[in-house]
């Protein structure tokens, strides 16, 4: 059953403070509500909507001035991060967002959330990959994101069979992720989707 809201907060992508939405009742309960990021779409929340648009616009404003610097330093960096492949440039295991904003922190000197590295699949070939990060609704810088075998060659020449033997277990940059953990790293975009499936009845 779907439900009327009204957003407290900004929730990228899809909404901004003050819109009125009807979402799944379980993305509601489950999620909205509890983080305070929406109210129930009652006469007194209707009332105070200009004011949370204006407390909203107000926010965005200074959170941008906040991150523009680091916007600055995001936009057109390059990160190499390597991995153990086999034939085809193809890796035994993946790179996450979680890797990715591992290498940014460490890059840029501020914390990057995994969550805002736009990026819907974890990484699972050699190459050269344009990863947005959402800092913010209007500050998406792009990085490069370059994935080596770990000897630096883009593709690597070991046979598959005898790569699969000896993958690098330790490679700090690699993570063997399970589906479960591919789907976490998209979290964000199915909070909604998610959210149903836990209200649906058993």
């Amino acid at each position: 059953m779907r439900v009327q809201v009204v957003f407290l907060a900004d929730v990228p992508p899809k909404h901004l403070a003050g819109d009125i939405r009807a979402v799944s009742g379980g993305y509601a309960r489950n999620y909205l509500i509890p983080q305070g990021l929406a109210a129930p779409a009652t006469a007194d929340q209707l009332k105070r909507i200009e004011k949370i648009k204006k407390a909203a616009e107000a926010k965005r404003a200074r959170d941008a001035s906040d991150l523009q610097g680091v916007a600055n330093l995001l936009e057109g960096l390059s990160v190499t991060l390597k991995g153990r492949s086999g034939q085809g440039g193809r890796l035994y295991g993946s790179i996450t967002t979680m890797a990715i904003a591992d290498a940014l922190t460490e890059a840029v000197g501020h914390d990057i959330d995994r969550r805002i590295i736009s990026l819907t699949e974890p990484i699972r070939d050699l190459g050269t990959f344009q990863v947005p990060v959402r800092l913010h609704m209007d500050l998406i810088p792009t990085v490069t994101v370059v994935v080596e075998d770990a000897s630096g060659r883009y593709f690597a020449a070991v046979p598959e069979t005898e790569g699969e033997e000896s993958a690098d277990e330790d490679a700090e940059t690699v993570d063997e992720v399970s589906e479960d953990e591919a789907e976490d790293a998209a979290e964000e975009e199915a909070a909604e989707a998610e959210a149903e499936e836990e209200d649906k009845p058993e």
